[in-house]
């Protein structure tokens, strides 16, 4: 199950506003208009759209794009229905399940629909209406049926994940609104388990390459979606973080849980208990659709894992033990979006592959060089403008792994690096850790592969160039750093299967209750006509 192309499928839905301003000459207009049309409808027309105005800005005064929103929706819903006196007094009833889906990201599953039934209601008795018994069972029934609704969906939620589906929804929403990031890591280390995390460091010269058992999400700031860049704030600029097999299931809880194994991480490097390796040189190796640039040593090998054609994304997570015991560990470079999703098949040849232990048939020398640079403008999918060069040679070969900041690449962005620098090196490896750090961060395309873009292509040339200066041997050591870590765990797949099942229903039922009100007055309409009230 894809949770990542899922939750794309379902942010998509979510509307994008326009400013303040605009929205407020909006509703400002058709307050005016109504003005107009009080003038011969009666001033409690006016009347009754300033209170629902009141009211609602009341409930919604944290958001006020939103309330400005729903009111300029609702503003050309009056307007047409004050051709028809009939209907005013029953007016504001007809958005109650709109607003109640507003209202639930501030308010309970019961205090959302209450609060738009009394702001209808109370808008609807300023209006001065004659069948007052009438207008009451109206807006009761319109509110009794929302709510109902909420019952429903909150119900489908809990039968999959054990949690009402607003009560996991809601902190995620509350963030994206307000930017609460402690909202969704609260609910987070609430459903949190206890994760033994083991982390391989490889020093080449004074170089650190770093892959640690966990994934960098959720999103943001959320999460350890900055491990990267914590763990290069406290060790400086000469550390390259790569992304192991996992996926969000081995998301760390809260940036504080992160920082902890960050921290954790650079003090055993900084204690300096190191186990020498001897270098058995670079080797281009396959198993079945995966493609392996290798540096093999003798206690450890380093595999930067390619499924050139079909794509590759998050690895399963559970060949990471097989790894420990073998020493024969796997960088999801993430460098080519998904076209086939990665099956049994693929695990099973993983399994295999990472199962031998590659010997050392005799030692080569290990040669280094290192740099960076900045990409000079926004790219596309970028998360970050800072770029890595890594050039490794063993006295014969000599590969490049370009690193950029981003959550994936678009294919043609790791072929136009292949193009550039091809002839330069036996083989060039675009990597991206999964870069979570600019995703989710606002309303609009949720994940956003690195595209081809010729700044990168100059930033990394200009990083190569900094990496040539330096090339020289060096020297190669390992250490494995245990600790343990609050992750999300297991409760990712229930809640992703919850998305999948409830979001759907929700996606396919959600216009029921919104067009309940109008079916209901169509009905009262048609026995005024037939009965006269």
């Amino acid at each position: 199950m894809d949770s990542e192309k899922l939750t794309r499928n379902y942010y998509s839905k979510l509307i994008r506003l326009q400013s303040t301003e605009a929205l407020s000459i909006w509703v400002g207009a058709e307050v005016g208009l109504s003005f107009l049309r009080s003038l011969s409808d009666g001033f409690a027309y006016l009347t009754g759209f300033l209170v629902y105005l009141v009211l609602s800005l009341l409930s919604l005064h944290r958001r006020v794009r939103t309330f400005l929103a729903m009111a300029g929706m609702f503003g050309i819903l009056y307007l047409i229905i004050s051709f028809f006196p009939l209907v005013i007094p029953l007016s504001f009833g007809l958005f109650i399940p709109l607003m109640t889906y507003v209202m639930l990201i501030d308010y309970g599953d019961l205090t959302s629909p209450a609060l738009t039934t009394v702001t209808g209601l109370v808008s609807a008795l300023s209006t001065f209406p004659k069948n007052l018994e009438l207008v009451i069972a109206f807006y009761l029934v319109v509110g009794l049926f929302s709510y109902l609704y909420l019952i429903l969906v909150n119900r489908k939620g809990k039968s999959i994940t054990g949690i009402s589906s607003l009560n996991i929804v809601r902190p995620f929403l509350k963030a994206m609104s307000y930017r609460r990031d402690e909202e969704v890591e609260n609910f987070l280390e609430k459903i949190s388990t206890e994760f033994h995390s083991s982390t391989l460091v490889l020093k080449l010269g004074d170089l650190l390459l770093v892959l640690p058992r966990i994934h960098f999400g959720m999103y943001g700031k959320v999460g350890s979606s900055l491990f990267p860049y914590q763990l290069e704030e406290l060790m400086g600029d000469r550390v390259i973080v790569f992304h192991g097999p996992g996926s969000h299931e081995i998301d760390v809880a809260s940036s504080k849980e992160s920082r902890k194994l960050a921290q954790l991480i650079s003090s055993r490097i900084k204690e300096g208990k190191w186990k020498e390796l001897k270098f058995g040189g670079i080797k281009f190796l396959s198993q079945d659709r995966f493609r392996m640039t290798s540096l093999v040593f003798d206690h450890v090998t380093l595999n930067f894992s390619e499924r050139p054609g079909y794509g590759i994304d998050d690895l399963p997570g559970g060949l990471w033990d097989e790894s420990l015991k073998t020493g024969n560990f796997l960088v999801d470079c993430h460098n080519e979006s998904l076209k086939e999703e990665i099956g049994h098949r693929d695990e099973r040849a993983l399994r295999e592959f990472i199962s031998r232990k590659i010997p050392v048939t005799e030692e080569r020398p290990l040669f280094v060089g290192y740099g960076e640079s900045e990409i000079k403008s926004t790219c596309e999918g970028i998360c970050n403008r800072k770029v890595k060069a890594l050039i490794i040679g063993d006295g014969e070969k000599r590969i490049l792994v370009g690193y950029i900041f981003a959550n994936n690449a678009n294919e043609e962005t790791g072929r136009l690096l292949q193009e550039k620098f091809g002839n330069m090196f036996d083989k060039v490896i675009l990597v991206t850790p999964d870069d979570h750090s600019c995703t989710g961060t606002s309303f609009g395309n949720l994940y956003a592969p690195a595209e081809p873009c010729p700044l990168i292509v100059d930033a990394l040339a200009s990083a190569i160039e900094k990496a040539e200066a330096e090339y020289k041997r060096a020297d190669a050591k390992y250490m494995i750093v245990d600790g343990k870590v609050k992750v999300i765990g297991k409760f990712i797949s229930s809640m992703v299967e919850g998305l999948e099942q409830v979001g759907s229903f929700a996606m396919r039922t959600f216009w029921i209750p919104v067009i309940f009100p109008y079916v209901v007055l169509l009905i009262l309409l048609l026995g005024n006509y037939l009965i006269k009230f």
